[in-house]
């Protein structure tokens, strides 16, 4: 098992970036995260890989 992490600001950043993980790769599971540092909302992405 492996585990990718992805952050970023933007929404639509992390949808890019969650598929460019995934592309060709056994996925277990993506756990999905908003957090709110300095003034800013953060997103994060888990992705769990059966490698």
């Amino acid at each position: 098992m492996q585990i990718e992490t992805v952050q970023t600001e933007e929404l639509s950043q992390l949808d890019k970036l969650v598929n460019e993980v995934i592309a060709r790769r056994n996925v277990i599971d993506v756990k999905l995260t908003t957090t709110v540092f300095q003034e800013k909302i953060l997103y994060t992405a888990l992705v769990i890989l059966d490698e």
